[in-house]
């Protein structure tokens, strides 16, 4: 064994921030005998170790031996020894694991590979998971000041009960490493065969809505944003049928004619142009009239789901409600998006009609509908 014992104790000393007069105080010894310590002159007697390795929090094989190479090699021998080992039907891979952890408690691979290895064997099964609980609670918990924040959320939102879920849902990300990516694993873990059915089909409509809704930029001139405009609507028909435009994509729908128009009446395309307004506004009209709580998208792709008109909800076949995530945009049912876009200075497309009696009549509307709703 590579006795790294004084390199440690002085390094562990420092840490604490503490004098060596202090420790020889805790330990019974003189000061000097400690100064020999770190010097290398001398080891402690042997009935000294537990004491010395309990007062820094340490083992004490990390007291006397943990140097990069013997590190190095231990973790060599860990990943060499792990792939012999039975994870699916037995606990010897967790044994095998905790006793890594014991060794190197500051290593946050280890921790990480023990939730991964508890995962692995209770995924699916309630008493083992209940078992194990304790243990992957304190280890993830440990763990989510790491880099391995994100996975672990991901194994304890598969693993943990419905009580706990929405604690570990809050702490992941809305976009990216994605709340609906939690859910959709915790149905495959579960075999929930349905409920992966229905978390996929809301990752389809959280995903596809989030791109539809990205700007294509100004600077690209009205003509090839209308072209960008019109390739979202084609999109958004063929989730209807007959080219008729489900009721839950309406007001997307709309807030996009909307765009096109002015990007037409930028073209000088004035005709053009107000076909899609006219069109555009008269769907706002009719769902805000719809009195209904839950509106259609479009059959199979998203799973048979319907949405709320704000778009905060789904609603599955069998009347399960699901909050959707990562689409605070996509309310258009609040008026205030799409007055944003008729009054904005910015539109300059939208000025050689600004002064019209339909384009006035029609933001007079939409800012009454705005007003109301701020007050409700």
């Amino acid at each position: 064994m590579n006795l790294n014992f004084f390199e440690n104790f002085k390094q562990l000393r420092k840490e604490k921030g503490d004098t060596q007069e202090n420790i020889a105080e805790v330990l019974g010894v003189t000061g000097q005998t400690v100064s020999r310590w770190e010097l290398n002159i001398c080891y402690p007697d042997i009935e000294l170790l537990p004491s010395i390795a309990n007062y820094f929090g340490v083992t004490v094989d990390a007291l006397l031996s943990n140097d990069n190479n013997s590190k190095q090699k231990d973790r060599e021998i860990f990943y060499e020894k792990i792939g012999t080992l039975d994870w699916k039907n037995s606990t010897e891979c967790i044994d095998f694991v905790k006793g890594y952890c014991r060794k190197y408690p500051e290593d946050d691979e280890y921790a990480y590979q023990l939730v991964c290895y508890i995962s692995n064997y209770a995924a699916g099964n309630e008493e083992r998971t209940a078992r194990f609980m304790p243990i992957l609670l304190k280890t993830a918990e440990k763990l989510l000041e790491t880099r391995y924040r994100s996975s672990v959320i991901q194994e304890m939102t598969a693993l943990c009960t419905g009580e706990e879920l929405n604690k570990w849902l809050d702490m992941a990300p809305y976009s990216g490493f994605s709340r609906r990516y939690c859910l959709i694993n915790r149905a495959m873990v579960r075999d929930e065969n349905q409920g992966w059915y229905i978390q996929q089909g809301l990752e389809m409509l959280e995903t596809l809505a989030d791109q539809l809704d990205r700007r294509c930029p100004d600077t690209f001139g009205a003509e090839k944003k209308a072209e960008y405009q019109r390739e979202i609507l084609h999109v958004i028909e063929s989730f209807g049928t007959n080219r008729e435009i489900p009721d839950g994509w309406k007001m997307f729908y709309a807030y996009k004619q909307l765009v096109l128009s002015a990007c037409l009446f930028g073209q000088k395309k004035m005709d053009e142009g107000w076909r899609e307004f006219d069109s555009a506004i008269e769907k706002c009209k009719y769902i805000y009239a719809l009195d209904k709580d839950w509106l259609s998208i479009g059959g199979s792709l998203f799973s048979n789901l319907k949405v709320s008109k704000d778009w905060n909800y789904a609603i599955d076949e069998q009347g399960n409600k699901h909050k959707l995530f990562a689409l605070v945009r996509l309310s258009f049912y609040h008026m205030y998006i799409i007055c944003d876009l008729l009054t904005n200075a910015r539109w300059a497309w939208f000025n050689s009609v600004r002064n019209t009696e339909k384009y006035c009549e029609a933001v007079a509307w939409v800012q009454s509908i705005e007003k109301a709703q701020e007050e409700e």
